[in-house]
């Protein structure tokens, strides 16, 4: 028994595909162009996961690394890595782009022992350009 072929419509004014969906949709995707350009900027210098962390912390000021760990669904070991990183210690030999520290981590005022995440003046500037993408996508 051979398999009919899927009837697709090629036609300008509606085109659907039956994996891509139709025009329209594409069109609606379309506006995600710029946080997608927004994300090409540090795609070179964070990872995804770097990014959420960045994300996270800038959702919730003053997070320590194990609060950062138990929202991010990640180990601790993990959450300090992205925390070294995103503070501007840990810089990969060969990488192609290098960012300023994103974060800071200053002392917690409630509990001395504890480390308190912060955005630095460059987080803040990234979040601000991811933020105002996203807010276009939106429109």
């Amino acid at each position: 028994m051979h398999a009919r072929p899927l009837a697709v419509d090629y036609s300008a004014e509606k085109c659907i595909h039956p994996f891509m969906g139709t025009n329209t949709e594409a069109d609606r995707y379309e506006r995600m162009a710029p946080l997608r350009d927004a994300l090409l900027e540090v795609q070179n210098a964070l990872s995804l996961a770097q990014l959420v962390a960045l994300v996270t912390i800038a959702m919730e000021p003053g997070l320590s690394v194990n609060d950062l760990a138990e929202r991010l669904r990640i180990p601790q070991q993990s959450a300090s890595r992205y925390v070294a990183a995103l503070a501007g210690r840990y810089q990969p030999l060969l990488a192609e782009s290098s960012l300023d520290p994103l974060i800071v981590q200053t002392i917690n005022e409630s509990d001395p022992r504890k480390r308190a995440l912060f955005l630095t003046p460059a987080g803040r500037q990234l979040m601000s350009s991811m933020s105002s993408a996203v807010a276009e996508t939106k429109e």
